[in-house]
């Protein structure tokens, strides 16, 4: 019975050392999830579609469909908002990051929060106007691009958080 003191308490050691690792990583998280199909940004408080048009539809959109992708979400009140588009150059920007790979569609390796599912189309829509040319965001290679606005590709829809601010008690006269 002495024998296993030893392997029991190296046993014991190994646990505790894998709980101070747990804890170790305490800070709040940047992407929390709000629900089945919502993503909460700490950082940017933008709200965020978990799933791509593609991920969600299984068929790649054009810059016009991807408005209509965004329009129809609001008409379902998708996580309970009604206020979904296509986020601007710096929201979809703000999704990169380098220190994150997540596979994309066909193996691409894309760089955002593996909070997002698996799956998503590398590029996604983002609102402007170029004429016929629309801009659209590439999570594998970090760069906003120019697209031909029936071109395929994919949009993950955002809306920004209500500021509340505090409310005071209405005036008397």
């Amino acid at each position: 019975m002495e024998e296993n003191l030893p392997q029991k308490a190296d046993q014991e050691l190994a646990e505790k050392k894998q709980e101070l690792a747990e804890k170790k990583d305490d800070k709040p998280k940047r992407f929390v999830e709000k629900g089945r199909d919502v993503v909460f940004d700490n950082k940017t408080r933008l709200y965020w579609l978990k799933k791509d048009s593609w991920q969600d539809k299984g068929k790649f959109v054009n810059w016009h469909e991807a408005v209509e992708f965004a329009e129809r979400k609001n008409n379902r009140k998708t996580g309970g908002f009604d206020d979904w588009r296509l986020p601007n150059i710096d929201e979809a920007t703000s999704l990169f990051d380098e220190n994150f790979e997540v596979p994309g569609k066909g193996g691409t390796s894309l760089h955002f929060d593996p909070i997002f599912p698996e799956g998503a189309f590398k590029t996604g829509w983002i609102a402007g106007d170029t004429s016929t040319r629309r801009p659209r965001f590439d999570y594998s290679e970090g760069k906003v691009v120019s697209a031909e606005e029936y071109s395929f590709g994919s949009v993950r829809a955002c809306r920004k958080d209500l500021v509340v601010r505090h409310q005071s008690a209405p005036r008397r006269k």
